[in-house]
């Protein structure tokens, strides 16, 4: 996990993150695409760099999720009573 993952701890620097590295794998997609050649080291490198930007991204959503469902508790929506 990253330096940077650690240091968000807001919701929403948590979600514009996410969508941060959702938008640089899609970028590092596209231009893997376009250069083509599936065997080449340049392309091989995007790949792994949209898969780490998912990565990212799934990890900053789960925290998120994680941390919406806390704040329901505390806030007691989550009492069903």
């Amino acid at each position: 996990m990253t330096r940077v993952l650690r240091k968000l701890r807001h919701l929403d620097g948590m979600r514009s993150a996410a969508s941060y590295f959702r938008q640089q794998a899609e970028l590092c997609r596209d231009l893997a695409e376009a250069l083509g050649s599936q065997h080449n080291q340049v392309v091989l490198k995007l790949r792994d760099m949209a898969d780490e930007f998912d990565e990212n991204a799934r990890i900053l959503e789960r925290w998120n999720a994680r941390y919406e469902a806390e704040a329901d508790v505390s806030s007691g929506a989550g009492n069903v009573h």
